[in-house]
């Protein structure tokens, strides 16, 4: 495409010269402008976007198409020193001019023809060329200023360029940075070359060392991820934590003496080289603006992109205090005849995490310990226990992220020897290792998961752990005051009811919780585009359009009565829904991501691009049906919502709803703790760093 349009570009030019600016009259008869009064260079500039719209208005090519061509140039320019103006310049006026359709942005042009319909295009460009003279700037060429309104392809095109040094050969494609597999994996193999040599754990400590200061102490976390100056410029290329400790882990030896090079030297080689590696994958955002206003034909990368970057750059974490209470609420349903042949009960296993987090308190490095120090710190446990629980928590050290080598991987390796799934790394027949406590934290749930299903029942699913997370919700919620009702409710039809999860009367507004134990696959993480919009499918939208239910039935009937007795009276209250899910999305859980989420669901329909996906896009295309039917009914019911339907949405996380419930002592502190994130953002994408943030 950047052939033919600068091809385009140089068999057009100006009808205007330089002398002809100043004469008003001459440029209003030249381009047939009607006036009566005044005359202004507005209008003349008005004519020739005017002109630059009806030629391209179509329905061949994607909008986008333009920012991936001023991509493509750019990045082009700035790896090979490619010739960069006029073309920059002419394509920006084109970008311009389609942005806005009457000076009224809402009404910009979304499609248009295709570089075929050359004499339409060449009289759009030419109306561009028109005003590259009326306002010379626009060919003006400053590499520094470049550099600084465009960093993001800068930052990327010096990764490559320095991945070309390292004898990568670098291609360019549709405005983004293209390298063969086999030279990725060469990369990645210098810089697992390097971590052996310095050891695993030598530079999990350096890791850790650097991220140390993004430690919140109260929240047991990182405070990893997207950080905007106050230019709104982000702050990078980031180091990529997830992605290191996925290799760091591979390799868990102590530093190895080296007389041939220095242990830092080694260390800043591994950033450099796993800096370049990321970074041209292209997912870290510029500056705030590119995490806003995703539309139809943008929102599958944006949401690629928000799944690469977490899993490079932000390792699910759960705050250590809150395992062993998740392990006792969400497993103490197993029969006693199950506990026995597992050979060991929840509460013990809540009891082994509790003592593990003990010889990791305060302490913000790897750290190893011995199971005669666990036997010790738990003498009520037999060491038959203790050693039964310390296998199902723990890798075997030869195994751990076998086969992950380059960020695309993730998603390959096996359940059983993907770190995230068991917290510890067994050293040796008695030495364990936890890397970080916040970090590990979630694996205790996924070690336990998947030992039941191994050996008691391979059917244990996302309903049965809904149905014990919604449990542990209810008696954390009365824990703290907080009243709430739960159950059926008749809908006026015959034999058919429908369910609350929970729901929650404040003073002022109804909450109403859907719950969902569906995860986010390592597919998605890695980005695939299908399994993002199944997984967010089966736990954002699936609980909002049982939400939507049980508005529409609340608003149309002024209240529910639910089959216990209890009545839920709208009184004129407003109605808040949240969708909560087990472990973290990450950025998906971000209002601003679930507000374009779920109006482009609105908006749109997928298609399937191979036939093995038909079934499950008819059933999603489905749910957006009855989604799209049901707003149009609340927009009646509520027409505050015209504007802003999704302004009452939250999506939160069990661990993150906890976090919540530290400041909750009755159901309007829940209220008041849900409203703090309502609307100030510091678009980190973040939610708990957002929290924090707005208290």
């Amino acid at each position: 495409m950047d052939i033919l349009f600068k091809q385009l570009v140089d068999s057009t030019k100006p009808s205007l010269n330089l002398s002809s600016v100043e004469d008003l009259t001459g440029l209003y008869k030249s381009y047939g402008i009607e006036y009566e009064n005044s005359l202004t260079p507005y209008e003349v500039q008005n004519h020739l976007y005017k002109t630059i719209q009806k030629n391209l208005a179509g329905n061949q090519l994607s909008r986008t198409q333009l920012f991936i061509l001023k991509d493509q140039l750019l990045i082009t320019h700035f790896i090979r020193k490619e010739q960069l103006q006029p073309y920059f310049g002419i394509l920006k006026t084109v970008i311009d001019a389609i942005r806005e359709k009457d000076n009224i942005a809402d009404e910009s042009i979304c499609q248009i023809v295709s570089l075929e319909f050359e004499d339409k295009w060449r009289t759009a460009l030419q109306a561009a060329w028109d005003l590259t003279v009326i306002n010379p700037q626009i060919l003006e060429y400053n590499l520094q200023n470049l550099e600084q309104s465009y960093k993001r392809q800068f930052v990327v095109s010096n990764s490559a360029k320095y991945l070309q040094s390292e004898g990568c050969n670098v291609d360019i494609e549709d405005g983004r940075v293209v390298i063969k597999e086999s030279q990725k994996r060469r990369i990645a193999n210098l810089i697992e070359a390097d971590i052996r040599l310095l050891g695993g754990i030598e530079a999990l400590r350096r890791l850790f060392d650097v991220i140390e200061p993004y430690h919140h102490e109260k929240q047991g976390r990182y405070h990893l991820g997207r950080t905007f100056n106050s230019l709104i410029q982000s702050h990078f290329p980031s180091i990529p934590v997830g992605y290191l400790l996925n290799l760091c882990v591979k390799h868990p030896r102590r530093q190895i003496l080296i007389a041939v090079e220095t242990p830092d030297n080694i260390w800043k080689r591994i950033l450099r080289n796993s800096i370049a590696l990321t970074s041209i994958l292209d997912v870290q955002p510029h500056n705030q603006f590119a995490l806003l206003f995703h539309s139809t034909d943008t929102i599958t990368r944006f949401l690629q992109e928000l799944a690469l970057y977490d899993n490079l750059f932000c390792p699910t974490q759960l705050r250590p205090l809150d395992v062993p209470k998740m392990l006792r609420g969400l497993f103490s349903w197993l029969p006693e005849t199950i506990q026995q042949n597992l050979g060991w009960t929840p509460e013990q296993a809540a009891m082994i995490a509790e003592r593990i987090f003990k010889l990791a308190e305060g302490k913000l490095h790897p750290v190893t310990f011995q199971a005669e120090q666990l036997y010790k710190l738990a003498p009520e446990l037999g060491k038959d226990e203790i050693d039964k629980l310390l296998t199902v928590y723990s890798h075997e050290v030869s195994y751990v992220n076998y086969g992950f080598q380059i960020p695309e991987d993730i998603s390959q390796i096996s359940g059983e020897n993907f770190f995230q799934h068991k917290p510890l790394i067994r050293l040796n027949r008695d030495e364990y290792l936890l890397i970080s406590s916040s970090i590990c934290s979630p694996a205790f749930y996924e070690a336990i998961v998947s030992e039941i299903r191994a050996k008691v029942d391979s059917k244990v699913n996302d309903k049965k752990l809904g149905e014990e997370l919604e449990n542990f919700i209810k008696n954390e919620f009365s824990k703290r005051g907080i009243k709430f009702n739960y159950g059926y409710y008749d809908v006026h039809s015959k034999g058919k009811y429908r369910e609350i999860d929970i729901v929650v009367e404040a003073s002022e507004t109804i909450i109403f919780f859907e719950i969902k134990a569906k995860a986010l696959t390592r597919n998605s993480r890695a980005g695939s585009d299908l399994n993002l919009f199944l997984d967010l499918s089966k736990s954002l939208l699936d609980s909002q359009i049982q939400i939507n239910d049980h508005e529409i039935f609340i608003r149309k009937n002024k209240s529910i009565p639910l089959q216990d007795g209890s009545i839920c009276e709208l009184n004129g209250r407003d109605i808040a829904r949240v969708s909560v899910t087990l472990l973290d999305f990450g950025s998906f859980q971000d209002r601003t991501v679930i507000f374009q989420f779920l109006e482009n669901m609105l908006l749109g329909r997928f298609d399937a691009s191979d036939d093995a996906d038909a079934n499950r896009v008819i059933s999603l295309n489905k749910k957006l049906d009855n989604f799209k039917l049901q707003f149009n009914e609340i927009v009646l019911l509520d027409p505050r919502r015209t504007g802003n339907p999704f302004y009452n949405c939250w999506f939160l996380s069990v661990p993150q709803l906890l976090i919540l419930l530290d400041n909750v002592n009755s159901s309007d502190d829940l209220k008041r703790e849900l409203w703090r994130t309502r609307s100030i953002s510091r678009s980190s994408l973040d939610f708990y760093r957002e929290y924090e943030y707005a208290r």
